[in-house]
């Protein structure tokens, strides 16, 4: 997958099924969330762990308690920043399994991951205040914001260079599309809640002990990649598939060449 990286974007040259029906889609979600659970367990450690597990250490030098505004700042700061890092290489990873049938190495997806990180961050940082500030009015405006902006990481990840403005591209994929776009989304939240209710207020120990609750704050971010596989199969449902390969006719001996 060189190419890729020459040419500045992932290649999207597989067959694609198309986005129709949200319950499908889900369905499809977490078969291939399953289906890659370690790749993408694996991706996401590499890239959190450290970076929890150093917040926390800072946040007890600084005495920052772990429960609090300042701390839930500063835990969604680090899923900025971390986030901007896992999701394109997770991204990478699975349309690499799309296109070989297997994921590629993971220092070649972290290599993607490290290649769009900054302008991941810089349009996940514009994301979040478009969506807090259309929800500061009312919290459908806000709801509204977030579906219309639901793929401007993937379209980071993929287009990349050629994306220019990516959440304008996001607007026009997720034109006449957001009810469906809500219904696989919107139980995914559910299940996000669920799992902060369980690991966080359920696990002995996981708020008092900073390791442990760098580690269960770790374990949500891998059970969030489930978020990433929709979003990423709900675009590619959206984008116009690949044009064929035309297949080159053999040339055949004509005339008095003939034999």
């Amino acid at each position: 997958m060189d190419r890729d990286f020459r040419e500045g974007q992932i290649a999207v040259d597989f067959p694609l099924e198309a986005f129709v029906r949200p319950g499908r889609m889900l369905v499809r979600s977490i078969r291939l969330f399953l289906a890659t659970w370690r790749f993408l367990a694996w991706t996401t450690l590499v890239i959190f762990l450290p970076g929890k597990l150093l917040l926390q250490f800072f946040c007890y030098v600084l005495d920052v308690p772990t429960s609090g505004i300042l701390s839930y700042f500063l835990l969604e700061l680090s899923d900025l920043v971390l986030g901007a890092l896992a999701i394109p290489a997770v991204v990478y990873g699975l349309i690499g399994r799309f296109r070989k049938g297997s994921i590629p190495p993971l220092g070649e997806c972290l290599r993607w991951g490290r290649r769009q990180w900054g302008k991941t961050l810089w349009n996940k940082v514009k994301v979040e205040i478009t969506v807090m500030l259309w929800g500061a009015l009312l919290v459908i405006p806000g709801i509204l914001a977030m579906l219309r902006l639901a793929f401007v990481d993937i379209v980071v990840a993929i287009e990349a260079d050629a994306a220019s403005d990516p959440l304008e591209r996001s607007r026009e994929l997720s034109l006449h599309q957001r009810w469906r776009i809500f219904l696989v989304l919107a139980p995914m939240a559910v299940l996000d809640m669920a799992a902060n209710f369980l690991i966080l207020d359920r696990v002995p120990g996981a708020v008092d002990s900073r390791v442990l609750f760098a580690l269960a704050d770790c374990v949500l971010a891998c059970a969030g990649q489930l978020g990433t596989v929709a979003v990423l199969l709900m675009y590619l449902g959206l984008i116009p598939p690949p044009e064929p390969t035309p297949v080159r006719k053999p040339r055949t001996a004509t005339g008095p060449r003939a034999r």
